[in-house]
């Protein structure tokens, strides 16, 4: 009786040890279904300082929340943007798709205007032009 129990609390202990050492269902080099490659990612806001660059003058507007699925073979990025400001902003903002060799793998995409009320929330999003395109960046550009 007393080897069961030792049995039993042996088995509980490497269970318990498998299950603490695996980071849930996340694949390697993805961090909340992104493209990280060797990037330490530890936070949403580690992956968000990671993949958004701002050019030209600086926006208020600030990635809060950021998710990548694949959709068929191409890459789908949602990004929430948030503008905790009580005035109405005007940013721009484009994905510059990247190949597995880090070099772009599509053509720059336009700047895309964007006007936020005060105090909002507002979702975008970007697919993919290629397969090709294994990672991204998200450029913000403020237009005032």
């Amino acid at each position: 009786m007393k080897w069961t129990w030792i049995i039993i609390a042996v088995l509980a202990a490497v269970l318990a040890a498998g299950c603490a050492a695996k980071k849930g269902f996340e694949k390697p080099g993805f961090a909340y279904g992104c493209p990280i490659g060797d990037t330490k990612i530890g936070s949403m806001e580690d992956l968000i300082k990671a993949k958004v660059l701002m050019e030209g003058k600086r926006t208020t507007i600030q990635a809060t929340e950021m998710r990548c699925t694949m959709t068929g073979d191409l890459l789908k990025i949602d990004v929430n943007l948030n503008n905790d400001s009580s005035k109405i902003k005007r940013i721009n903002y484009k994905f510059r798709w990247i190949d597995r060799e880090g070099m772009r793998a599509w053509e720059e995409e336009v700047w895309k205007p964007l006007l936020m009320s005060e105090n909002t929330n507002i979702v975008i999003n970007g697919i993919a032009p290629t397969s090709k395109a294994v990672d991204y960046r998200l450029i913000l550009q403020s237009q005032e």
